[in-house]
């Protein structure tokens, strides 16, 4: 596992059920996390305006 386990943990859960790929997403000054969800193989899809003026990065990540 990365170090983002929980990350790990949740594609785990998706495996599991069946769900070939997942939103996985984070704020766009978090890079840490955008690191750890593209370490995990996650692929930008977009940025959207999310709440307080945040940006959020959207990222698919294939779980098969």
């Amino acid at each position: 596992p990365l170090n983002g386990a929980p990350v790990d943990q949740a594609l785990e859960v998706c495996r599991a059920l069946g769900i070939p790929r997942a939103l996985v997403t984070c704020a766009k000054d978090n890079i840490a996390s955008a690191h750890t969800i593209l370490a995990c193989g996650g692929v930008l899809e977009d940025e959207r305006p999310g709440a307080d003026g945040f940006v959020i990065q959207r990222y698919w990540v294939q779980t098969e």
